[in-house]
Protein backbone atom coordinates (compact mmCIF):
# COMPACT_ATOMS: atom_id res chain seq x y z
CA UNK A 1 0.00 0.00 0.00
CA UNK A 2 1.31 3.41 -0.95
CA UNK A 3 1.95 5.39 2.30
CA UNK A 4 1.65 8.67 0.41
CA UNK A 5 -1.64 7.87 -1.35
CA UNK A 6 -3.94 9.47 1.26
CA UNK A 7 -1.82 12.61 1.38
CA UNK A 8 -1.77 12.88 -2.41
CA UNK A 9 -5.53 12.44 -2.56
CA UNK A 10 -6.05 15.12 0.09
CA UNK A 11 -3.82 17.62 -1.73
CA UNK A 12 -5.46 16.90 -5.08
CA UNK A 13 -8.94 17.48 -3.63
CA UNK A 14 -7.68 20.63 -1.93
CA UNK A 15 -6.38 21.81 -5.30
CA UNK A 16 -9.80 21.30 -6.90
CA UNK A 17 -11.68 23.01 -4.05
CA UNK A 18 -9.42 26.05 -4.25
CA UNK A 19 -9.86 26.25 -8.02
CA UNK A 20 -13.65 26.17 -7.78
CA UNK A 21 -13.93 28.48 -4.78
CA UNK A 22 -11.73 31.18 -6.25
CA UNK A 23 -12.61 30.94 -9.92
CA UNK A 24 -14.25 34.38 -9.77
CA UNK A 25 -10.85 35.95 -9.06
CA UNK A 26 -8.64 36.26 -12.11
CA UNK A 27 -5.64 38.21 -13.27
CA UNK A 28 -6.84 39.97 -16.41
CA UNK A 29 -4.26 40.81 -19.05
CA UNK A 30 -5.70 42.66 -22.04
CA UNK A 31 -4.41 42.37 -25.58
CA UNK A 32 -3.26 46.00 -25.33
CA UNK A 33 -1.05 45.26 -22.34
CA UNK A 34 0.29 42.11 -24.06
CA UNK A 35 1.27 44.16 -27.13
CA UNK A 36 2.89 46.76 -24.86
CA UNK A 37 4.81 44.08 -23.00
CA UNK A 38 6.33 42.79 -26.24
CA UNK A 39 7.87 46.21 -26.86
CA UNK A 40 9.13 46.85 -23.33
CA UNK A 41 12.64 45.76 -22.23
CA UNK A 42 12.55 43.44 -19.24
CA UNK A 43 14.84 44.32 -16.34
CA UNK A 44 13.96 41.18 -14.39
CA UNK A 45 16.46 38.69 -13.01
CA UNK A 46 16.25 35.10 -14.27
CA UNK A 47 17.96 32.27 -12.41
CA UNK A 48 18.72 29.36 -14.73
CA UNK A 49 19.57 26.04 -13.07
CA UNK A 50 21.60 23.46 -14.99
CA UNK A 51 23.37 20.15 -14.50
CA UNK A 52 25.43 19.81 -17.66
CA UNK A 53 27.26 16.56 -16.84
CA UNK A 54 25.04 14.53 -14.47
CA UNK A 55 26.32 11.26 -12.99
CA UNK A 56 24.91 7.90 -14.03
CA UNK A 57 22.04 6.32 -12.16
CA UNK A 58 19.80 9.36 -11.60
CA UNK A 59 16.13 8.27 -11.37
CA UNK A 60 13.85 9.48 -14.16
CA UNK A 61 16.62 11.12 -16.19
CA UNK A 62 16.77 10.17 -19.86
CA UNK A 63 18.80 13.07 -21.30
CA UNK A 64 22.28 12.26 -20.00
CA UNK A 65 24.52 13.20 -22.94
CA UNK A 66 26.71 16.17 -22.11
CA UNK A 67 26.65 17.56 -25.67
CA UNK A 68 22.85 17.52 -25.90
CA UNK A 69 22.43 19.09 -22.45
CA UNK A 70 25.07 21.74 -23.16
CA UNK A 71 23.64 22.79 -26.53
CA UNK A 72 20.01 22.88 -25.36
CA UNK A 73 20.90 24.90 -22.24
CA UNK A 74 22.91 27.42 -24.27
CA UNK A 75 20.06 27.77 -26.77
CA UNK A 76 17.64 28.60 -23.94
CA UNK A 77 20.01 31.20 -22.49
CA UNK A 78 20.40 32.92 -25.85
CA UNK A 79 16.62 33.03 -26.15
CA UNK A 80 16.32 34.69 -22.74
CA UNK A 81 18.89 37.28 -23.81
CA UNK A 82 17.14 37.94 -27.11
CA UNK A 83 13.96 38.80 -25.17
CA UNK A 84 15.75 41.65 -23.44
CA UNK A 85 16.26 40.11 -20.00
CA UNK A 86 18.99 42.17 -18.36
CA UNK A 87 20.22 39.89 -15.55
CA UNK A 88 20.88 36.17 -15.99
CA UNK A 89 22.30 33.98 -13.22
CA UNK A 90 23.43 30.55 -14.41
CA UNK A 91 24.07 27.95 -11.72
CA UNK A 92 25.47 24.54 -12.66
CA UNK A 93 25.60 21.62 -10.22
CA UNK A 94 28.23 19.62 -12.11
CA UNK A 95 31.05 22.17 -11.83
CA UNK A 96 30.69 23.22 -15.48
CA UNK A 97 30.99 26.81 -16.70
CA UNK A 98 28.26 26.85 -19.32
CA UNK A 99 29.21 29.88 -21.43
CA UNK A 100 32.69 30.56 -22.77
CA UNK A 101 34.25 34.07 -22.63
CA UNK A 102 33.31 34.84 -26.23
CA UNK A 103 29.66 34.01 -25.56
CA UNK A 104 29.62 36.11 -22.39
CA UNK A 105 31.11 39.04 -24.31
CA UNK A 106 28.47 38.64 -27.00
CA UNK A 107 25.70 38.85 -24.41
CA UNK A 108 27.34 41.87 -22.79
CA UNK A 109 27.14 43.63 -26.15
CA UNK A 110 23.36 43.14 -25.85
CA UNK A 111 23.45 44.76 -22.38
CA UNK A 112 22.86 41.41 -20.70
CA UNK A 113 24.60 40.95 -17.39
CA UNK A 114 25.62 37.32 -16.86
CA UNK A 115 26.79 35.65 -13.67
CA UNK A 116 27.98 32.05 -13.79
CA UNK A 117 28.13 29.93 -10.63
CA UNK A 118 29.13 26.29 -10.40
CA UNK A 119 29.75 23.62 -7.78
CA UNK A 120 29.95 19.84 -7.56
CA UNK A 121 26.77 18.27 -6.23
CA UNK A 122 26.65 15.25 -3.93
CA UNK A 123 26.27 12.47 -6.50
CA UNK A 124 25.25 9.83 -3.98
CA UNK A 125 22.45 11.97 -2.54
CA UNK A 126 21.34 12.80 -6.06
CA UNK A 127 21.11 9.12 -6.98
CA UNK A 128 19.13 8.39 -3.83
CA UNK A 129 16.82 11.43 -3.77
CA UNK A 130 16.51 12.35 -7.46
CA UNK A 131 16.85 15.42 -9.66
CA UNK A 132 14.13 17.39 -7.83
CA UNK A 133 16.20 17.24 -4.67
CA UNK A 134 19.21 18.37 -6.70
CA UNK A 135 17.21 21.27 -8.12
CA UNK A 136 16.56 22.56 -4.63
CA UNK A 137 20.26 22.43 -3.83
CA UNK A 138 20.97 24.40 -7.01
CA UNK A 139 18.58 27.18 -6.01
CA UNK A 140 19.95 27.22 -2.47
CA UNK A 141 23.52 27.57 -3.77
CA UNK A 142 22.50 30.44 -6.04
CA UNK A 143 20.76 32.29 -3.19
CA UNK A 144 23.83 31.86 -0.98
CA UNK A 145 26.47 32.88 -3.53
CA UNK A 146 25.01 35.03 -6.32
CA UNK A 147 26.02 38.70 -6.30
CA UNK A 148 23.13 39.56 -8.63
CA UNK A 149 20.53 37.83 -6.46
CA UNK A 150 21.83 39.73 -3.44
CA UNK A 151 20.79 42.94 -5.21
CA UNK A 152 17.15 41.96 -5.75
CA UNK A 153 14.25 40.77 -3.59
CA UNK A 154 12.45 38.78 -6.31
CA UNK A 155 13.54 36.62 -9.22
CA UNK A 156 12.31 34.29 -11.93
CA UNK A 157 13.59 30.74 -11.80
CA UNK A 158 13.72 28.59 -14.93
CA UNK A 159 15.07 25.11 -15.39
CA UNK A 160 17.92 24.84 -17.87
CA UNK A 161 17.01 23.81 -21.45
CA UNK A 162 13.68 25.65 -21.09
CA UNK A 163 12.54 29.17 -21.96
CA UNK A 164 9.25 31.09 -21.74
CA UNK A 165 7.96 32.29 -25.11
CA UNK A 166 5.53 34.85 -23.64
CA UNK A 167 7.86 36.10 -20.93
CA UNK A 168 7.18 39.78 -21.60
CA UNK A 169 3.45 39.27 -21.08
CA UNK A 170 4.05 37.27 -17.89
CA UNK A 171 6.39 39.94 -16.54
CA UNK A 172 3.89 42.68 -17.40
CA UNK A 173 1.13 40.79 -15.59
CA UNK A 174 3.29 40.43 -12.49
CA UNK A 175 4.31 44.08 -12.53
CA UNK A 176 0.82 45.46 -13.11
CA UNK A 177 -0.65 43.24 -10.38
CA UNK A 178 2.26 43.94 -8.00
CA UNK A 179 2.82 40.28 -7.28
CA UNK A 180 5.57 38.99 -5.04
CA UNK A 181 5.09 35.32 -5.91
CA UNK A 182 3.33 33.33 -8.61
CA UNK A 183 3.41 29.59 -9.28
CA UNK A 184 1.44 27.57 -11.83
CA UNK A 185 -0.20 24.16 -11.73
CA UNK A 186 1.01 21.16 -13.70
CA UNK A 187 -1.72 18.85 -14.96
CA UNK A 188 0.06 16.71 -17.53
CA UNK A 189 1.99 14.80 -14.86
CA UNK A 190 -1.03 13.73 -12.81
CA UNK A 191 -0.38 10.26 -11.48
CA UNK A 192 -2.41 8.32 -8.90
CA UNK A 193 -4.50 11.39 -8.03
CA UNK A 194 -1.34 13.44 -7.46
CA UNK A 195 -1.42 17.10 -8.52
CA UNK A 196 1.90 18.83 -8.98
CA UNK A 197 3.14 22.37 -9.11
CA UNK A 198 5.04 23.19 -12.28
CA UNK A 199 8.47 23.99 -10.91
CA UNK A 200 10.14 24.51 -14.27
CA UNK A 201 9.33 28.21 -14.19
CA UNK A 202 8.08 30.49 -11.42
CA UNK A 203 8.46 33.95 -9.88
CA UNK A 204 9.18 34.30 -6.17
CA UNK A 205 10.68 36.39 -3.42
CA UNK A 206 13.90 35.24 -1.83
CA UNK A 207 12.16 35.12 1.55
CA UNK A 208 9.32 32.89 0.35
CA UNK A 209 11.75 30.67 -1.49
CA UNK A 210 13.94 30.12 1.55
CA UNK A 211 11.05 29.70 3.97
CA UNK A 212 8.77 27.43 1.94
CA UNK A 213 10.17 26.27 -1.41
CA UNK A 214 13.63 25.06 -0.40
CA UNK A 215 12.26 22.94 2.51
CA UNK A 216 9.73 21.44 0.07
CA UNK A 217 12.48 20.52 -2.39
CA UNK A 218 14.47 18.98 0.46
CA UNK A 219 11.68 16.45 1.09
CA UNK A 220 11.82 15.06 -2.44
CA UNK A 221 12.60 11.36 -2.71
CA UNK A 222 12.26 9.88 -6.18
CA UNK A 223 13.25 6.43 -4.91
CA UNK A 224 10.08 6.49 -2.77
CA UNK A 225 7.97 7.75 -5.66
CA UNK A 226 7.42 11.24 -4.22
CA UNK A 227 8.61 14.06 -6.46
CA UNK A 228 9.63 17.57 -5.40
CA UNK A 229 6.63 18.99 -7.25
CA UNK A 230 4.30 17.22 -4.82
CA UNK A 231 5.83 18.83 -1.73
CA UNK A 232 6.15 22.18 -3.50
CA UNK A 233 2.44 22.13 -4.34
CA UNK A 234 1.62 21.53 -0.69
CA UNK A 235 3.80 24.46 0.43
CA UNK A 236 2.33 26.73 -2.25
CA UNK A 237 -1.33 25.92 -1.58
CA UNK A 238 -0.85 26.39 2.16
CA UNK A 239 0.74 29.82 1.83
CA UNK A 240 -0.54 31.48 -1.35
CA UNK A 241 -3.96 32.31 -2.82
CA UNK A 242 -5.36 30.33 -5.76
CA UNK A 243 -6.30 32.25 -8.88
CA UNK A 244 -6.55 31.98 -12.66
CA UNK A 245 -3.90 33.75 -14.72
CA UNK A 246 -2.03 33.84 -17.99
CA UNK A 247 -0.20 30.56 -18.63
CA UNK A 248 3.56 30.60 -19.28
CA UNK A 249 4.23 29.12 -22.72
CA UNK A 250 7.30 26.98 -22.08
CA UNK A 251 9.50 25.47 -24.77
CA UNK A 252 12.65 23.42 -24.65
CA UNK A 253 13.62 19.90 -23.67
CA UNK A 254 12.65 17.66 -20.76
CA UNK A 255 15.57 16.01 -19.03
CA UNK A 256 13.29 13.23 -17.79
CA UNK A 257 12.41 12.07 -21.32
CA UNK A 258 14.96 13.74 -23.57
CA UNK A 259 12.06 14.95 -25.73
CA UNK A 260 10.97 18.44 -26.65
CA UNK A 261 8.10 19.89 -24.63
CA UNK A 262 4.88 20.19 -26.67
CA UNK A 263 4.05 23.71 -27.83
CA UNK A 264 0.33 23.20 -28.38
CA UNK A 265 -2.20 25.74 -27.14
CA UNK A 266 -4.56 24.68 -24.35
CA UNK A 267 -7.27 26.99 -25.64
CA UNK A 268 -9.01 29.02 -22.93
CA UNK A 269 -6.57 27.66 -20.34
CA UNK A 270 -3.83 29.72 -21.95
CA UNK A 271 -5.49 32.79 -20.43
CA UNK A 272 -7.20 31.25 -17.38
CA UNK A 273 -4.70 28.80 -15.96
CA UNK A 274 -4.75 27.59 -12.32
CA UNK A 275 -2.04 29.33 -10.34
CA UNK A 276 -1.24 30.71 -6.89
CA UNK A 277 -0.17 34.21 -6.01
CA UNK A 278 1.06 36.30 -3.10
CA UNK A 279 2.02 39.92 -2.63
Amino acid sequence: MDPFRDERLFDFLLFLVFSIRYRQFELILTQKSIDHARKTPVNSTVLITTATAPPEGIPHLAMTGVAARLVSAKAAIFFWASQGVRNIVITDATDVVLLNPEEVKLLEQMNVRVEQLHFMQDHEQLRLRGKGYGEGKLIEFALDHSAILKEVEHFFKCTGKVYCRNFHAIAQMIESSQLGNIFWGHFSDLHALQAWADMRFFFTSKEFCRRHILPAYAQADDSAGVAAEFFCLRAITQNLSPIYSLRPLLSGFAGSTGNQYPDESLGALDYRYPSWIGK
